[in-house]
């Protein structure tokens, strides 16, 4: 590479040997006189690519502002979105569904609801995680997966505690439900 700017140098350095400021003791030495104009071209090149690069720099940073303002633009556009489809929620379409249930079970409902919720944002939180660390999409949404995933035994478990809690169920009698939420036979 080296070679290589020199050798750029070399074929533009005649161009620029008027320019050359040198001493008297400088200008009877031909290699020093080269090594000086050298220098010279060098310094023309690099205060030139310098140039490109503050051109370059203030692209990049009008690039920046437009992308700000997009995201400024799109930000606010799925805030109203979200303030105009607000009904239509997970959470308050739920709500409308349980109001149409007996009053002392709601409470059931909304305690299943609320378990999935949580499981839902932790599994949203290491989804992003992980794409936010360079991760891969599948490893991402396979993570998600199995973060939200509830097992029908843990669906059974919370059924008899939120029964127990708030629906007033007897405690000997949820107790007799298998892990599947199966009575056991009698026949």
């Amino acid at each position: 590479m080296l070679l290589s700017f020199f050798v750029i140098i070399s074929t533009i350095l005649p161009s620029f040997a008027d320019e050359t400021k040198a001493t008297d003791q400088i200008k009877k030495n031909p290699a020093m006189m080269d090594m000086l104009k050298k220098i010279e071209l060098s310094k023309k090149i690099l205060s030139q690519m310098q140039e490109g690069k503050k051109i370059d720099n203030t692209k990049s940073q009008q690039m920046q502002e437009i992308r700000n303002k997009v995201k400024s633009s799109l930000d606010e556009q799925v805030n109203r979105m979200n303030k105009d489809f607000e009904v239509y929620n997970s959470q308050n379409a739920f709500a409308r569904f349980v109001s149409k249930k007996p009053a002392e079970i709601q409470p059931i409902y909304q305690g299943m609801f609320d378990y999935q919720q949580e499981k839902i944002n932790s599994a949203k939180a290491e989804r992003d995680r992980i794409l936010a660390g360079g991760g891969k999409f599948q490893d991402a949404w396979e993570a998600y997966h199995k973060i939200s995933a509830t097992k029908k035994v843990k669906l059974v478990q919370l059924n008899k505690d939120y029964n127990i809690r708030y629906a007033n169920a007897n405690i000997e009698i949820q107790n007799a439900f298998d892990e599947k939420g199966k009575l056991p036979r009698t026949d």
